[in-house]
């Protein structure tokens, strides 16, 4: 494979490590194999997008097993570190229809928030915002149903200086 421009470096090396936190490669490995074939970025970035992938991937599947009405558990909440004001960020898988007789189809959105929520408020405060996002006009939520959870640290550290 050539080497990728640089803005394409960073977001093909978080698509591919997934694959390479399951087969156990370790990060030094998975950045030298993408040094040689696609071109590395910065280490400490990549080590910051090593750490957000991987705890990703080992509490994906922890969210869908909280109650509707109870705020998940911190366990359940994956940590990452990214630049983001708010503390915490659900992902939500929206079904939606763009016309009468047409098909369900998904989306996913993400809903932020400072404090934590239960997956019902995160899906009513989709439902609330619909609306006024100006690119689904047109289209009308059937249903959502909140299927991650993320913990901001960095927004932490934010709060504390």
């Amino acid at each position: 494979m050539a080497i990728l421009p640089n803005y394409l470096r960073r977001t093909t090396a978080i698509l591919k490590m997934p694959q390479a936190l399951a087969s156990g490669l370790s990060a030094s490995a998975f950045l030298k194999k993408l040094q040689g074939t696609t071109g590395g970025y910065k280490r400490t970035t990549f080590l910051r997008d090593w750490r957000n992938v991987g705890g990703i991937e080992a509490k994906k599947d922890r969210f869908k097993y909280v109650r509707r009405d109870r705020r998940p558990p911190m366990a359940a909440l994956a940590d990452v570190e990214w630049d983001n004001n708010n503390e915490y960020m659900y992902k939500v898988r929206a079904f939606v229809r763009k016309g009468e007789g047409e098909p369900l189809t998904e989306r996913f959105v993400n809903i932020t928030s400072d404090t934590a929520l239960t997956p019902e408020q995160v899906e009513n405060e989709v439902f609330e915002r619909w609306s006024a996002w100006e690119k689904y006009e047109g289209e009308t939520l059937e249903r959502a149903q909140t299927v991650a959870g993320f913990h901001n640290l960095l927004a932490d550290s934010a709060i504390e200086d």
